[in-house]
């Protein structure tokens, strides 16, 4: 548990909260009915990029229980796309890194961001196979999937959070505080997919910044930004991503005390695709200059 002591939760976050860690709970379920399975096909969107039917599953699943709790709310989801308000909407990933998902490696999440006004203010993300008792098989028979997975948030102006399971009370176990690191030859600095620093030129900086850097490791996806979040790392950066991979990422690394960049300063908007970083407030800028962000 934290050791600060903890306000209470706005009337407004806390309606946006309940509506996604439901909707979070429900796309745990289904992630944890495929994970691993022999029967799970595989295939292959326009841009190469796997797609399964627990990815469809349960962006059907989130939406619907999104819209029920928030009918007035927009949804943006990586598999159906846009419905309803492009202003006020949720922005919803239902499984990022869905190769490790398909690899069966337990580092995949659920990524909702709520955009109000134009304005990124609500992120949650779920990593349902992770987290104390939420065994990648045992979990089945464990009767409630409350209780399972690992769940970070922020809201802004209320602090980014984490914990276990997809209850207020139980993800509410720990403030996030990102590092203070502000040199680049004392970070720990994670990274998506090398091969994509090689297709859209970074990867002489990326080599400048491996040289300097104390430590380097490829968590890539969600979990390095999270990382960040945790003061775990103190950078990450990913050559291309989209809108949905980071929504639910940047008012949880803003809340912790960090920063998230686009390359070349470019608004997150609808059909947004770049490079991303993050990073403690201090390392910001002497990456983005690095890293010609």
């Amino acid at each position: 548990m934290t050791d600060e002591p903890i306000s209470p939760i706005s009337p407004d976050t806390r309606r946006y909260l309940e509506a996604a860690l439901a909707a979070c709970r429900r796309a745990g379920e289904i992630h944890r009915e495929h994970f691993r399975s022999a029967a799970l096909r595989v295939e292959l969107k326009k841009d190469a990029s796997p797609v399964t039917v627990a990815d469809r599953g349960s962006e059907e699943a989130i939406r619907e229980t999104l819209h029920r709790a928030t009918p007035e709310l927009g949804l943006l989801g990586e598999e159906f796309g846009q419905e309803g308000s492009e202003r006020d909407r949720w922005i919803i990933d239902p499984i990022d890194a869905t190769k490790n998902f398909v690899a069966g490696l337990p580092f995949f999440a659920t990524l909702i961001g709520l955009e109000l006004g134009g304005e990124l203010v609500f992120g949650a993300v779920h990593a349902p196979v992770l987290g104390p008792g939420s065994g990648l098989f045992a979990s089945q028979a464990s009767g409630d999937s409350a209780t399972l997975g690992e769940t970070w948030w922020a809201a802004r102006g209320e602090g980014a959070w984490g914990g276990t399971g997809t209850t207020i009370e139980t993800c509410r176990q720990r403030r996030l505080r990102a590092n203070q690191t502000s040199e680049i030859e004392k970070a720990f600095v994670a990274h998506g997919g090398l091969k994509l620093f090689q297709r859209h030129g970074l990867w002489p900086a990326f080599s400048d910044l491996v040289a300097r850097a104390l430590r380097t490791r490829g968590f890539g996806d969600w979990w390095g930004h999270i990382l960040v979040a945790e003061g775990r790392c103190d950078a990450m950066i990913e050559a291309r991503v989209a809108l949905h991979d980071v929504a639910a990422l940047k008012p949880i690394l803003e809340e912790a005390g960090g920063v998230l960049l686009t390359r070349g300063g470019q608004p997150l908007t609808t059909g947004w695709v770049g490079g991303a970083l993050s990073a403690t407030r201090g390392l910001a800028e002497p990456l983005r200059e690095l890293m010609g962000f």
